[in-house]
């Protein structure tokens, strides 16, 4: 990638594992930051109560697409709750880091796809809630 130049949009915490990998294959790479992850209050009027559906057990799945997902829901929650608040819910992360984020803060994550993408975590999603023995059951487990 000697001579190639690469822009790369990306978020103020955001990792740098793709700059770095683009850097030694030889690119110039041009990082800027396109958006800034922050902490929104925790209850905003007319939101839903999303701590008493926790507990409630109204809510069956809770997916996560980043280690700031999982940090800012712990935040706003309580790090030292969250995962007692999560136990009878089904947790599904994007991917390998966002899972490690989860399971560092002791969420259990049950559903995380092969393939890191939205896409792939809604498909692995519904393979889990799908009826046993489903071609999409049989997709997930392979």
């Amino acid at each position: 990638m000697a001579g190639v130049r690469v822009l790369l949009p990306r978020a103020d915490i955001g990792r740098e594992v793709i700059a770095e990998q683009l850097r030694e294959a030889g690119a110039d790479v041009t990082e800027v930051i396109a958006y800034r992850t922050i902490l929104e209050d925790a209850q905003r009027e007319g939101d839903p109560d999303i701590y008493g559906m926790l507990l409630e057990g109204r809510i069956d799945v809770a997916t996560f697409t980043s280690p700031s997902a999982i940090r800012n829901f712990a935040k706003i929650h309580g790090a030292d709750q969250v995962a007692d608040l999560l136990k009878n819910t089904v947790v599904a992360t994007i991917g390998p880091v966002t899972a490690d984020a989860a399971r560092q803060l002791g969420i259990p994550v049950t559903i995380q796809p092969k393939i890191y993408t939205v896409p792939a975590l809604v498909d692995a999603i519904a393979a889990h809630y799908a009826p046993q023995g489903s071609a999409a059951q049989a997709l997930e487990r392979a």
